[in-house]
């Protein structure tokens, strides 16, 4: 594939998936999920993995780790950061990576480096990113990147922050990604990325975006089928009770509890048990570890990571079921 063609590609996926976070009927569980898997992409190829008793979901939808999360630039995931902070300050630009000492704040990490010569560094960086030859953002973006892991500022954790700062220059200027849709590309890439320079790093830059954005849009895909198939069930029981919000909870979160749905559904640890058992004995959760009321269950919804189901539903037909959470009354509640 042409450098020409795969551009229009990783625009048009990215178009897709903005159009997806804002009109599917199920886009607040895929909001959810989706940052979810961008952190998760990050942290692993910043050698430091998560669980996913780290990640946390508040009531408005946001996702943030837990205090044993040491992985780098946790702190910019899903925190806006300006084009021109970028290329012109460059202690607000550390400062977004949550590189803070100077603000008397213990860092997660030992720094490899004083936090003058960071900044120095960074400067160095600005010059750098300022003479390239001018191209469009998805591309510039890789270059950007490729030129912070030359200049390695920091000196640890410079391979994330590259990725964080080129995918906030490219696909960040969407709808569609937190900071990791290129990360989750790229993890699923065999080629050479990190050594690759000139036209081949372009190439696959440009792959890890269509492969991170058809990610998203693959889980759009099983998140909607699972919603059709929640909806079918609950619909053909005589007394669904409360069914449907342990299940829209479940959807948003990546593992319940019996505790925490008797939390956030104000229902009895036995009441919440009980519905989680027959969600279970349908196979619309999956017990997931523990004993008695400390299991935890998930949705049985792949990762983007893992192999995209083929299911299709109609959106019309869980849009008009799940409308409760459309307007807003089955906002995540944090657990």
């Amino acid at each position: 594939m042409s450098l020409i063609s795969s551009y229009a590609e990783a625009q048009s996926l990215l178009a897709r998936v903005e159009e997806r976070r804002r009109l599917s009927p199920i886009r607040l569980p895929l909001g959810i999920r989706s940052r979810v898997a961008e952190r998760h992409a990050l942290a692993r190829l910043d050698n430091l993995p998560l669980q996913d008793e780290d990640i946390r979901v508040d009531g408005r939808g946001a996702v943030r780790t837990s205090d044993f999360d040491l992985s780098h630039g946790r702190r910019a995931i899903g925190t806006p950061i300006n084009l021109e902070t970028i290329t012109s300050d460059s202690a607000g630009l550390l400062d977004w990576l949550g590189i803070r000492p100077d603000r008397g704040i213990l860092p997660m990490q030992v720094w490899q480096r004083p936090l003058a010569d960071m900044i120095e560094a960074v400067t160095a960086w600005q010059r750098d990113i300022a003479v390239l030859s001018p191209s469009p953002p998805l591309l510039h973006s890789a270059h950007m990147a490729h030129l912070w892991r030359h200049h390695a500022p920091v000196g640890r954790g410079d391979l994330v922050y590259s990725l964080l700062i080129g995918d906030r220059w490219g696909p960040g200027r969407w709808d569609g990604s937190a900071g990791g849709l290129i990360a989750l590309g790229l993890e699923r890439s065999s080629a050479p990325w990190r050594r690759a320079q000139g036209k081949a790093m372009e190439q696959i830059w440009l792959s890890a975006i269509i492969t991170g954005a058809q990610a998203h849009l693959d889980l759009e895909v099983r998140l909607r089928g699972y919603a059709a198939r929640a909806s079918q069930f609950i619909n053909a029981r005589r007394r669904p009770g409360r069914l449907k919000e342990v299940l829209a909870l479940a959807m948003a979160h990546p593992r319940i509890s019996s505790g925490s749905v008797a939390k956030s559904l104000d229902l009895s640890v036995a009441g919440a048990i009980k519905l989680l058992s027959i969600a279970t004995d349908a196979g619309l959760l999956i017990e997931r570890s523990g004993q008695a009321s400390y299991r935890s269950y998930a949705i049985p919804v792949a990762a983007p990571s893992e192999a995209p189901s083929r299911t299709r539903a109609d959106p019309f037909e869980v849009a008009s079921f799940w409308s409760d959470e459309d307007d807003g009354d089955l906002a995540p509640i944090p657990i």
